[in-house]
């Protein structure tokens, strides 16, 4: 009765294992995946390779560059590194494949950003399983993805302010500081050359100051 409930299950988890979902990854939106990528490129997969790269990767992409986005745009050919050992990592290249790829450098060579998430098939000019605002993916013409893409890697280029500005706030402009009365003595400017230098006479504002009317006698 054992061994005919062994031989039962023995299938039944072996096809459990082969059903299990592929999704463990994280995947990236197009603003991030954008972010983080060095080298963003229409490309054509000129040759593949198995290798054993360091126990790590066992597939070697030689990748032909139709279009550069961002990254460095006198490269004639990128090596890439496919075939990835890290669980649900699907990344991989087939010659003559034309596809839109995110990379990032690895000791010399490429890596596809976000495993098989950073690579994308082209059909013509369609982007294959683009991903929408929601992360959901769609399929989109490659000139509305390259605008999406370049506005994506500005935005991540341009500067951003910093201080109340950068807050939402408004920086104010310094304010004069008012002029206190002061009770001490005043500072007469000296007279300045070519106007009359004022006289401490009797018909002087000063002089009328300080005359005062005299008593009549009786």
């Amino acid at each position: 009765m054992n061994k005919l409930a062994i031989a039962i299950a023995l299938p039944a988890l072996t096809l459990a294992g082969f059903a299990q979902p592929r999704n463990c990854l994280r995947i990236m939106p197009v603003d991030e995946l954008s972010r983080t990528a060095a080298l963003i490129a229409r490309v054509k997969v000129h040759r593949v390779q198995r290798i054993n790269y360091r126990g790590s990767y066992s597939q070697l992409a030689v990748l032909r560059p139709v279009e550069v986005i961002e990254g460095d745009f006198t490269l004639k050919e990128m090596n890439v590194l496919a075939r990835s050992n890290v669980q649900c990592a699907e990344d991989n290249y087939v010659t003559n494949e034309e596809m839109l790829v995110f990379l990032q450098p690895e000791e010399g060579l490429f890596r596809t950003v976000n495993f098989q998430f950073g690579q994308f098939q082209m059909a013509g000019d369609i982007v294959k399983s683009w991903r929408d605002r929601a992360n959901k993916p769609i399929d989109k013409p490659y000139g509305d993805v390259r605008q999406e893409v370049e506005a994506y890697v500005n935005a991540a280029h341009s500067p951003q302010p910093e201080g109340p500005l950068g807050a939402g706030g408004e920086q104010s402009s310094p304010q004069p500081v008012p002029l206190q009365p002061s009770n001490g003595p005043q500072v007469i400017p000296p007279p300045q050359p070519g106007l009359p230098t004022p006289r401490s006479g009797p018909n002087s504002p000063q002089g009328r100051a300080k005359r005062q009317p005299k008593d009549k006698d009786p």
